[in-house]
């Protein structure tokens, strides 16, 4: 009997003290939000991750976007975060931002720059990335990435919600995106390849850095071979005859490589 009552007066107590507890927690983030209320900004950071690649968007630009002139010395609880956040999430080459305040009154802003893989023109006359997660992206004044440029019958305009690699996305830019990548892994075609040329039939050339010549690749099927195809081609041939002697590579045939002459 004893033990019953003893029972019943621990859970009573065990009950009163979580809810003080409680309580006084809320309490306290009241007195913490009264104070967040009256905080003003004070100072705005900027982080920005450039995902390991070349830096296409500046701190400035930041800066300028959000007009941080217009901020300064504002109530936090002012600051409309959500339309920060939205506005810096409209930039093609950002891939996300973050935006929020602290009760000592910084306003912070992480972003995540996105990777280009190649850039694009269309025939409408847009430019446009495609990013290393098969995004669009659109090119950032004064910070262009140096990545392969693709031109030719490429007639998709910009869109920020296509993903090339989504099964209902236009063939031509999958291709793209799948000839990039491969190039884009490899330091020595990395290096070489300037410049990606869709033809009408929708296969590919490939302009070159160094030697005057085209690279007639077509579709994408057995590209691993092809590639290593061209590679043999440059070690074995263009080292011994000279990088001018010919003007156009042919690497569409299985199992050899056909060459014209200037």
């Amino acid at each position: 009997m004893k033990s019953a009552v003893k029972t019943k007066i621990r859970k009573i107590i065990t009950v009163v003290a979580w809810s003080l507890l409680v309580a006084g927690l809320g309490v306290l983030v009241g007195f913490i939000n009264a104070g967040h209320r009256k905080v003003a900004c004070r100072e705005i950071n900027v982080t920005i991750d450039f995902q390991g690649g070349e830096q296409l968007i500046s701190e400035a630009r930041i800066r300028k976007i959000i007009r941080q002139d217009t901020l300064n010395d504002k109530k936090l609880t002012d600051i409309d975060l959500v339309r920060i956040e939205n506005r810096l999430n409209k930039i093609g080459i950002i891939q996300k931002a973050d935006v929020y305040t602290t009760i000592t009154g910084n306003l912070n802003i992480r972003i995540e720059q996105c990777r280009p893989l190649v850039r694009v023109y269309n025939t409408a006359g847009q430019s446009y990335y495609i990013d290393m997660k098969g995004n669009l992206a659109f090119e950032s004044p004064g910070y262009p990435a140096n990545v392969p440029i693709a031109t030719g019958a490429i007639k998709t305009k910009y869109s920020d919600t296509l993903n090339v690699l989504q099964p209902d996305a236009p063939k031509v830019l999958t291709d793209l995106f799948r000839l990039s990548e491969f190039i884009f892994n490899e330091p020595f075609l990395k290096a070489q390849i300037e410049q990606i040329y869709v033809d009408p039939d929708r296969e590919f050339e490939l302009i070159p850095r160094v030697g005057r010549h085209i690279i007639v690749f077509g579709g994408t099927d057995r590209m691993e071979d092809k590639f290593e195809k061209l590679m043999l081609f440059y070690h074995e041939g263009l080292n011994k005859t000279g990088w001018e002697k010919y003007r156009v590579i042919n690497l569409k045939f299985e199992n050899q490589v056909v060459c014209t002459k200037k």
